[in-house]
């Protein structure tokens, strides 16, 4: 749910309640200031500032929001429900549609990526 949770991980969760949600991450990665928890194609962040998870991402296409938007969705059906985006980004074989508690990412004109955060 976009500015809320990905299945049992919620955002704002502290890294104890992520792990009686989620149970134990099999793989803990710190990137700088922020430690990745992963279940392989879901992935919890919890930045240092952060007091619990400030971004879920997902590249498994058995979540969906809503309003039904998955990865391997077309990136004209996920535009077509979400409408336009606040911000759209682009690099080469990448766009970014930017929403309020949601960021899509396309690859080859399909979602590949949903990120959930405030």
């Amino acid at each position: 749910m976009p500015g809320e949770r990905v299945g049992p991980i919620a955002l704002g969760m502290s890294a104890m309640d992520l792990a009686g949600a989620a149970g134990a991450a099999p793989q803990t990665l710190q990137q700088g200031k922020d430690t990745v928890y992963s279940w392989g194609d879901v992935a919890a962040q919890i930045s240092n500032s952060a007091p619990g998870v400030d971004l879920i991402t997902v590249n498994d296409p058995r979540y969906e929001t809503p309003t039904h938007v998955r990865v391997g969705l077309a990136s004209l059906a996920a535009l077509a429900v979400l409408g336009q985006p606040m911000n759209r980004t682009s690099a080469p074989g990448l766009e970014t549609f930017d929403y309020e508690g949601l960021t899509v990412v396309v690859r080859n004109n399909l979602v590949a990526q949903i990120r959930v955060r405030k």
